[in-house]
């Protein structure tokens, strides 16, 4: 009886697997050929937490509706709607091209984030920033803030010498240098 009894349960649990298809994730797939928009939540500096991987879509508009917290298309794929864009780099000049949107808890009054190791895909690749809600951004070439440094208050169209060669960032209270 015992190994019928593991038969019918075994049984059972692959017509549910069949039955529910697979479960929405939180990663909405991108085609490989296309121009990708990511998020990506940064952390204050001296956080012991370890930030998730970006979370990438076909459009800057998805990644904004991501952010408010309403999924893409009607789906709530992540349950925070309580998150503050903090800035953006872009892979091309003039705030074009590739983006990765950094979002945290609250604007930069009073914290600084930091991103000491760029996802990969990213480092090496940044040709313009833009830093938002009282954050200036300051772009490194080495990581964990290391190397030459730059400072974009709030918007650098054009990075000069630094164009594909950042590896970590600080966003900091507006007014404020690193």
């Amino acid at each position: 009886m015992g190994k019928n009894l593991r038969a019918a349960i075994a049984a059972l649990a692959v017509i549910a697997a069949m039955t529910v298809g697979p479960l929405p994730t939180a990663n909405a797939a991108v085609p490989e050929d296309s121009e990708s928009h990511c998020a990506v939540q940064v952390l204050p500096i001296g956080s012991s937490d370890i930030a998730d991987d970006p979370v990438c879509f076909g459009t800057e508009d998805e990644v904004a509706d991501y952010l408010a917290g309403g999924g893409v298309g009607g789906e709530n794929t992540r349950g925070i709607a309580a998150s503050t864009v903090v800035g953006t780099v872009y892979k091309d000049h003039n705030g074009s091209g590739a983006s990765l949107t950094f979002w945290g808890s609250s604007g930069c009054s009073g914290v600084t984030f930091g991103f000491p190791s760029l996802a990969s895909g990213w480092d090496n690749s940044i040709s313009s920033v833009r830093a938002t809600n009282g954050c200036w951004v300051t772009l490194y070439t080495a990581t964990s803030y290391g190397g030459s440094r730059l400072n974009c208050t709030p918007y650098c169209a054009s990075i000069g010498s630094w164009n594909d060669n950042v590896k970590s960032l600080v966003f900091r209270p507006q007014g404020t240098f690193g």
